[in-house]
């Protein structure tokens, strides 16, 4: 999904002054195309003041609109950006921010249905721009008075854009380990290009992510699966559980040289917790084996692990075909 689209959110007066200048110019149209015509001056008038208060009405509007639309209705959203909304925004605000502009759709509604009906009733020119004036009036503080949650609207808009932009359709696998056992030179290694980078609401680096054949999705997380839960703050946790909705495989690396600056037994633990936390199909994998001496690979040669060098290229077609039988 891309949140990159969404338009920036404007002060109230800048929706007011749109509005209100499609009025002047729809008017001045409207004049033109009446000269020569043989009406009275009233009827001239009433005809030019309505058709400026409707301008009005449409354009604030569709402006309304065009913010609503532009923001996917979070009953629709993949549980993934769902966990991202709420981790990151003040979801109560923001379903009440976007409410409010419904609101404001109904109260001009209600204003133009009411001035609408004054104008056609009017008896002189005097009463005519009389109602025309309370109708601006009344619209602009309905405007004004949502002003707090525009701006926060536009506070959202500048965090969603900071999403990264994910395929949730597509089979997605999540490269795990400690930080330097080889993630990104294995994701490199394995889509046989440079990944894409994409920001992340979470951490201050960026995430990466490749893919096999249009087929399969790889997702390389720096600053989130790489450090023990009880290290980690609130909105890092809300994040892995974030991944949980996304994520239906796990690729966990380990550096049985331990040249990553991470002990082994230490690798392991995590590993086990992000298995337990995750709780998806998991595929064991062992880089830098040709830095490892006998006795390192001997402190793991229980595990179920299938070893590799992402560096030297070795053990990758092997791990891509148990990828692709494990996403099928």
């Amino acid at each position: 999904m891309n949140f990159q689209g969404l338009a920036k959110i404007e002060k109230p007066d800048f929706y007011i002054d749109v509005a209100f200048r499609k009025a002047n110019k729809r008017a001045g149209n409207v004049r033109s195309k009446l000269q020569g015509k043989k009406l009275n001056r009233m009827k001239k008038s009433k005809i030019i003041e309505l058709d400026k208060i409707a301008t009005v009405k449409q354009s604030l509007i569709n402006q309304m609109d065009n913010i609503l639309t532009s923001y996917p209705q979070t009953a629709h959203l993949n549980p993934f950006y769902l966990e991202l909304v709420k981790s990151t925004l003040d979801y109560y605000m923001l379903k009440k921010s976007l409410g409010a502009l419904n609101w404001v759709k109904k109260q001009i509604n209600i204003l133009f249905r009411n001035y609408n009906e004054k104008i056609k009733k009017s008896k002189n020119l005097e009463s005519i721009n009389k109602y025309r004036n309370e109708f601006y009036g009344r619209a602009v503080s309905v405007i004004k008075q949502v002003k707090k949650n525009l701006e926060y609207l536009e506070h959202a808009r500048k965090i969603m854009k900071e999403y990264p932009s994910i395929k949730t359709g597509m089979t997605t696998i999540v490269i795990a380990g400690h930080p330097n056992v080889g993630k990104s030179t294995l994701l490199k290694a394995l889509t046989g290009a440079k990944p894409a980078i994409a920001t992340y609401p979470f951490t201050t680096k960026k995430i990466m992510l490749g893919y096999i054949e249009k087929k399969i999705q790889f997702i390389d997380t720096p600053g989130l699966l790489d450090r023990p839960i009880e290290k980690r703050n609130k909105i890092e946790k809300q994040a892995i559980l974030a991944l949980k909705h996304l994520a239906e495989k796990m690729i966990f690396m380990l550096d049985p040289s331990e040249t990553c600056g991470y002990l082994i037994q230490d690798q392991i633990k995590l590993m086990n917790e992000m298995k337990k936390t995750l709780k998806i199909k998991t595929i064991v994998v062992l880089n830098k084996i040709d830095l490892a001496s006998a006795e390192q690979m001997k402190k793991i040669s229980k595990l179920k692990a299938l070893p590799i060098s992402a560096e030297k290229n070795k053990g990758i077609d092997e791990l891509k075909k148990k990828i692709i039988v494990l996403a099928q």
